[in-house]
């Protein structure tokens, strides 16, 4: 009698299903995110979990024992799994399982609810007396996707845990700062960034952004003398074969300011300041606009929008 008095609040008995939740907490907050892990034991070795709106990860401990983990949203839309095998029918309704618990923003919140939240390669840059600051947001199990400050701003989501934030500020602006709820802690943290202005068009390497380059660059020069010397040779020998270096290493140096083609870019593709996924994000495109080409690398192409210059995924 004890034995089951102990293991009551963790099974439910449906039909011949035998459901323990292994990680249910007491309450949930409205739009946090939830990673609910329960074990189900069954008679039967050939159950199926489907679900519409609650994303599924199973396993087996054993052929009649299934170890679920289910993500999910708190909120009052529906989550259900349908559990079916050759005999078994059944509804697991996840809203009758959690108890939400409303909770009351504050001032310059979020709308984030995380375990942990950070933000890293924030960049400030002067444009037309507005300052543009980009970072990104790195949090753990969290509602990235309800981001929200300022009407003028712009969230584009990388996966479930990561986004690319801008926002446009006051001229006069020092410090950015904004709240997350931390469903650990369950209290507000403050996140602060410093706004150091950098220079609109953002260049951080030799040849990243060529076309932003003065044309007498160090490489350049070289070029030019070298052409200058077979230029002489030519004089001298009159061999007109010597000619052929010289076109060679000028159309060296015109190749670096032709357009590589165009592109269509749509709203919301962002533009990173190297060519490569984890770079750090210099502007976000608000509207569809076509553009030239001015570089490629590998699946990337730099382009120029607004007086900015930056890479973008081809693949976009």
């Amino acid at each position: 009698m004890k034995l089951l008095l102990i293991f009551l609040p963790f099974f439910l008995f449906a039909q011949n299903l035998i459901i323990k939740y292994l990680n249910l907490k007491p309450y949930y907050y409205q739009n946090q995110i939830i990673n609910l892990k329960f074990k189900v034991i069954s008679p039967v070795n050939d159950l199926n979990f489907t679900s519409a709106n609650v994303d599924l990860n199973i396993s087996n401990q054993t052929p009649y024992i299934y170890i679920v983990n289910a993500r999910f949203k708190a909120n009052n839309s529906p989550k259900d799994i349908i559990v079916i095998s050759s005999k078994i029918n059944q509804v697991i309704n996840l809203n009758k399982i959690i108890k939400i618990k409303t909770l009351q923003p504050i001032k310059n919140f979020s709308n984030v609810l995380a375990e942990n939240l950070s933000v890293k390669d924030a960049i400030s840059t002067l444009d037309k007396n507005k300052i543009l600051l980009s970072f990104i947001i790195k949090c753990k199990n969290c509602n990235i996707r309800d981001f929200h400050l300022k009407k003028d701003e712009n969230l584009t989501v990388l996966n479930p845990n990561e986004a690319a934030y801008l926002i446009t500020l006051p001229q006069n602006t020092k410090n950015f700062s904004f709240y997350y709820f931390n469903t650990q802690m369950e209290n507000f943290k403050k996140i602060t960034i410093p706004i150091k202005l950098k220079e609109n068009t953002i260049s951080t390497q030799t040849n990243i952004n060529p076309n932003e380059n003065n044309f007498f660059t160090p490489i350049n020069i070289l070029i030019l003398i070298i052409i200058a010397v077979f230029l002489i040779l030519f004089l001298i020998y009159q061999k007109i074969w010597i000619l052929i270096f010289p076109i060679l290493f000028f159309a060296m140096i015109i190749y670096q300011f032709i357009p590589k083609g165009e592109i269509f870019l749509k709203k919301g593709d962002k533009l990173t300041i190297l060519p490569t996924y984890n770079s750090t994000v210099i502007y976000i495109i608000k509207k569809p606009i076509k553009t030239k080409i001015l570089e490629k690398s590998r699946n990337y192409v730099e382009v120029k929008v607004n007086n900015k210059i930056g890479w973008v995924n081809e693949n976009h």
